[in-house]
């Protein structure tokens, strides 16, 4: 057993990991599990950054802004607030509207640091703040400078109903 504070080394070194909140037990599994499936909102901001969209979930669909995504976990939630959880990673970034559902944003700032590219965000609609993160190579694709408008969509969306 290895106790730490450090998220980061306990991803890395653990082949399983309980995530503790005031002396109660939230998640317990494989690094990779409680990473990637967090079951609850503690989990999910304990273990790195992550976006918070708030919106409403009604009949497995939840409504963020201009946004519709299918939740069937949440089938039979009747017009309930609810928050989506989007890790920075799983934000996509687009030049173009697609004809697909986005959320528009202007570019605040931009951090390169090794292979990944650092975006904040922000919503035209709200004010509110989204970090992304994309690869060096698809930040040079968009050709992206700050004050730039573009648009974003969630790939990965963990809804908790309030």
């Amino acid at each position: 057993m290895f106790v730490t504070h450090d998220q980061d080394e306990a991803l890395e070194v653990a082949d399983r990991v309980v995530v503790m909140n005031g002396g109660r037990v939230e998640q317990v599994g494989s690094p990779a599990a409680v990473y990637d499936e967090p079951a609850s909102p503690f989990v999910y901001d304990f273990l790195g950054s992550v976006n918070l969209f708030h919106g409403r979930v009604h009949r497995g669909r939840v409504r963020i802004g201009g946004l519709e995504v299918e939740v069937p976990e949440h089938g039979e939630a009747q017009d309930s607030p609810a928050v989506a959880y989007v890790r920075p990673h799983d934000i996509e970034v687009e030049r173009g509207r697609d004809g697909r559902p986005v959320i528009d944003v202007i570019v605040r700032h931009i951090l390169t640091a090794g292979s990944r590219v650092r975006l904040d965000l922000e919503r035209t609609d709200s004010g509110g703040l989204i970090e992304a993160e994309v690869s060096q190579e698809r930040y040079r694709e968009l050709k992206l400078a700050v004050g730039d408008q573009v648009y974003v969509r969630p790939r990965a969306v963990r809804v908790f109903v309030n």
